[in-house]
């Protein structure tokens, strides 16, 4: 077994157990992105066990963050089917390892791409619509990610998604729209969708783009997660998380014990 695998092996573990760890980054050797990735992959490749993604998503679309990271491209994680929750849902505080709350706005296809999109408007055209989202975020180390690998092998500590109700992409500006997060009743966070490459739509476009250019497809159903837009919050069972997008909509999700 190669080190790459080795290293997937040992998130699964941590992440099946419910045991944090140490780095990965370190102990494996990941000197950089490429092979950060390749753990990603191998991850991803054991969890699906043969199942397609329900989509994909990006960190690190905020330029400001990036250039405070000195990372010149969003990151790329991958979103799991069996970890997909809608509206209204309750999630299982206890199926995480310490959980932490993006809010982001998503998107649906509503058809294959196989080829690079031009613009907006042909994404838009190949779009069911968009929502309001939130990431469950969690991580299989002690402490959380401390290096760019880490978090990049770990599938961007991702660890479940709760969609809003979706809506047409050419009825809402998402250039300049407030975002809110509450914990039970209590505002907890705030932000700007522009924030996201400047337009959630940018953001998409830009990973698509980037996918199909490699040579990978996106299918229709593909749900894509275009980044944090009201920084990361802890969240504790009993807690009732609601977010807030105007023009967007709205959505809300409980953690029980």
């Amino acid at each position: 077994m190669s080190h790459i695998e080795q290293a997937a092996e040992a998130l699964l573990e941590a992440r099946s157990s419910g045991m944090p760890r140490g780095s990965i980054a370190t102990e494996y050797a990941l000197t950089d992105l490429t092979s950060a990735y390749a753990v990603q992959h191998a991850l991803i490749a054991r969890q699906l066990n043969g199942a397609r993604p329900a989509g994909y998503k990006l960190g690190l679309t905020d330029a400001r963050a990036r250039a405070a990271l000195g990372v010149a491209e969003p990151l790329r994680g991958v979103l799991l089917a069996a970890n997909e929750y809608n509206d209204g849902a309750t999630l299982r505080h206890a199926d995480f390892i310490a959980p932490r709350l993006e809010v982001e706005v998503a998107m649906r296809l509503a058809r294959d791409i196989e080829d690079p999109l031009a613009d907006r408007a042909e994404l838009i055209a190949a779009l069911e619509g968009v929502m309001p989202a939130l990431e469950v975020c969690d991580s299989a180390y002690e402490g959380w990610p401390k290096s760019l690998a880490d978090a990049v092998a770990d599938n961007l500590s991702f660890g479940a998604h709760v969609l809003g109700q979706c809506v047409a992409a050419d009825s809402v500006q998402l250039d300049d729209l407030p975002v809110a997060l509450k914990l039970n009743g209590e505002k907890v966070g705030s932000g700007n969708t522009g924030s996201s490459m400047g337009n959630p739509l940018d953001a998409a476009l830009w990973l698509i783009n980037q996918m199909v250019t490699a040579g990978q497809h996106l299918r229709s159903g593909d749900v894509i997660m275009t980044g944090a837009l009201a920084g990361m919050q802890p969240v504790a069972a009993g807690d009732l998380a609601e977010v807030e997008m105007g023009t967007l909509g709205s959505l809300s999700c409980r953690f029980s014990g």
